[in-house]
């Protein structure tokens, strides 16, 4: 069986995210990138994202010892999630700019150093503070490198193997996921902590060496590029406020809202969130209006990239409160070891992993729709049944449902993604992978804290009326809104192409 053949890709000729000029045309016929030269940047970004995706996911096991350790509530506790997200969505931001401003390179070998930066400040905490500002460092390299590889790797295989190329992305930073849970959990029980960052400086060296000896230098980047400064620090000081905002809200669910008090406070939590709202659409306006805007909104006038996000987004959503919630089910409400919240992720994302390799060739064949069908389907129900579960939680049955629950992730998200990002044009699909990441971040940070607060505030009412399980039940009104929300995008899924 003969093997596909890999294209070649002008390096000068196919800037990663801007479109072709007569700069770049003038050295198309020279500096092309061999097979073998692809192969060497696929492993290099693979390893990259490999990085990434482990650090992230390895942590979430130890938000419950970072509560403990520190002596903070799951309020503080949710922003060593939430400070990685929303710095992260900064470096998306940049990430177009810079690489088009000073190439794929040297951004790339800047964001793995300071990832590096992030996991030493992350071994020397003393508080919970330091540990919330070291995830903010490596979010932001981490938000450079997301988008930076998937444009990468959309210029240099054509389209008919990006589903196969994305399901191996796909794939590898899975694996990554599923075993991060565990190692980090065995890392925090047999050692300590700051481990859980030390690990990560010896895989970021390694990258850094493969970056600087493997992959080419990007000749073709512009230095003429404007930066839209107005639309980044309009921006940042708008998800600054939003998050201040929801970090300082007290929902007192004790109280009723019939008295004067109580509707004063809820009509100024109205004001301020159409406040929040109107600004955020003056702004979207803005970024429409510019020509080198700081991300690409008009890329949205493209149905399938629309609701491919859609979808995206509340996979998000769901996939981020799932992995915040599960490791305080297990080892605060249940009362077991960390390790077995690793042993329970793992598994699920082993199993997202599978279906998304066997949910990648179908989308080549057949297109996306009734794969993200399915998936939207099968996540809403497995959320459903996690909620059932907490009844009565067994370790078991939260491994059955958790696997099915990563079939349904598998069917849904990367695949609807990738045929979103190969409905733009080549030269687009990085701009494209940063507001797709952007607006998964930034949704899904706001919703972590609205769930953070609500299930503090909850429990702590069900508590004083006597109830054993209020963090148990403020948990499955959480994953109740998760499954409805998942169902209001099969309408999206809907309108993704039939056939590839």
């Amino acid at each position: 069986m003969s093997k596909a053949p890999i294209h070649t890709v002008a390096i000068d000729k196919a800037p990663i995210n801007q479109t072709l000029t007569n700069n770049t045309h003038k050295n198309s016929n020279s500096n092309r990138l061999s097979d073998k030269q692809v192969r060497r940047v696929l492993v290099t970004l693979l390893l990259g994202g490999t990085v990434i995706s482990f650090s992230n996911s390895a942590l979430n096991p130890a938000i419950p010892v970072f509560m403990s350790v520190f002596d903070v509530d799951i309020v503080l506790g949710g922003w060593v999630l939430n400070a990685y997200v929303l710095a992260m969505s900064v470096g998306l931001m940049l990430s177009g700019y810079l690489n088009k401003r000073f190439g794929f390179k040297p951004v790339y070998l800047a964001a793995i150093l300071g990832f590096m930066l992030g996991s030493v400040i992350g071994m020397l905490s003393s508080n919970m503070l330091f540990v919330i500002g070291a995830r903010a460092v490596q979010g932001l390299s981490g938000g450079l490198i997301i988008p930076l590889s998937i444009g990468m790797l959309y210029q240099i295989y054509p389209k008919q193997q990006h589903g196969r190329i994305m399901a191996l992305w796909g794939i590898v930073i899975m694996m990554s996921l599923a075993f991060g849970p565990l190692i980090g959990a065995y890392l925090v029980e047999q050692f300590a902590w700051w481990t859980l960052f030390a690990i990560t400086l010896p895989l970021s060296v390694a990258v850094m060496a493969m970056v600087w000896r493997l992959i080419p230098d990007m000749r073709s980047h512009d230095k003429t590029s404007s930066f839209d400064a107005v639309g980044f620090v309009s921006l940042i000081i708008w998800l600054l406020a939003m998050m201040v905002w929801l970090s300082t809200l007290q929902i007192d669910f004790t109280q009723g809202i019939s008295s004067r008090d109580g509707l004063l406070k809820i009509a100024a939590l109205g004001v301020l969130f159409i406040g929040f709202l109107l600004s955020a659409v003056a702004w979207w306006a803005y970024e429409s209006r510019q020509s080198h805007p700081l991300l690409n909104t008009r890329l949205f006038h493209n149905k399938t990239y629309l609701h491919s996000n859609i979808i995206s987004i509340t996979q998000t959503v769901g996939l981020m409160l799932c992995l915040l919630l599960l490791p305080i089910l297990i080892q605060d409400v249940m009362g077991e070891s960390a390790l077995w919240t690793g042993v329970v992720l793992m598994v699920a994302t082993l199993v997202a992993s599978i279906t998304t390799h066997y949910a990648g060739r179908r989308v080549d064949k057949r297109g996306a729709r009734g794969v993200g069908i399915a998936g939207i389907m099968i996540s809403a129900l497995s959320t459903l049944m996690l909620a059932w579960c907490l009844y009565q939680p067994t370790l078991w049955l939260l491994i059955l449902i958790m696997s099915m629950r990563g079939v349904g992730v598998g069917l849904a998200y990367l695949p609807t993604t990738t045929v979103g990002f190969s409905s733009l044009p080549k030269d687009s699909v990085t701009e494209g992978a940063a507001l797709n990441n952007i607006s998964r971040r930034i949704i899904s940070t706001i919703f972590i804290t609205l769930a953070t607060l609500y299930i503090h505030s909850r429990s702590a009412q069900l508590l004083a009326a006597g109830s054993s399980i209020g963090m148990t039940s403020a948990i499955q009104e959480i994953l109740v809104i998760i499954a409805l929300m998942l169902l209001f995008t099969i309408p999206s899924a809907c309108k993704l192409p039939r056939s590839p």
